[in-house]
């Protein structure tokens, strides 16, 4: 019986200390090109973009944390996402697809794991509703292919051009 309430408190930490890790710094609210606090990887990947011919009226950024227990918690925020759970940037970017009216949109973030999460569930969401909104995303072939197969499967429109990555998959 005394061994309980230890384990009750140390699982109720982590879970506060997971869910913490998992709340993304406070960014912008409305996701706007023109006045969102863009960091330099995200930077790179919009202007990827643009040198590869894309236009876009809107960008979703998918905060992602850079030192080993944060990285813990993007896996943890990753796996809540395949579990048709959602997150801020996913409900933007869901947001965006149901209303259709926007030419394009670019998801970026320095973690093309938990970008392509973001855009999964978010799609996912759309529960096969059609949108005329293309996504963009830079990264990984990898993971453009990965895109390109879902969105394909959920008739979402989708353009993926090769980012270099340098982080680990």
């Amino acid at each position: 019986m005394k061994m309980k309430k230890p384990i009750f408190l140390l699982s109720a930490a982590v879970t506060a200390l997971l869910a913490a890790c998992m709340t993304p710094p406070p960014r912008s609210g409305d996701y706007m090109v023109s006045n969102q606090q863009i960091i330099l990887e995200e930077s790179d990947r919009i202007q990827a973009l643009r040198d590869a011919g894309k236009t876009f009226s809107h960008i979703v950024t998918v905060p992602s944390a850079d030192d080993m227990l944060s990285i813990l918690s993007n896996s943890v925020a990753i796996g809540v996402l395949k579990m048709n759970s959602s997150s801020g940037p996913a409900d933007s970017l869901l947001g965006i697809l149901r209303k259709g009216d926007e030419q394009a949109v670019a998801v970026v973030g320095k973690s093309d794991a938990l970008t392509v999460a973001t855009i999964e569930a978010a799609i996912r969401q759309l529960n096969g509703n059609p949108t005329a909104t293309a996504i963009l995303f830079a990264g990984d072939p990898d993971y453009v292919k990965q895109l390109q197969e879902s969105t394909g499967k959920a008739g979402v429109p989708f353009e993926g051009i090769p980012f270099p990555n340098h982080e680990e998959k």
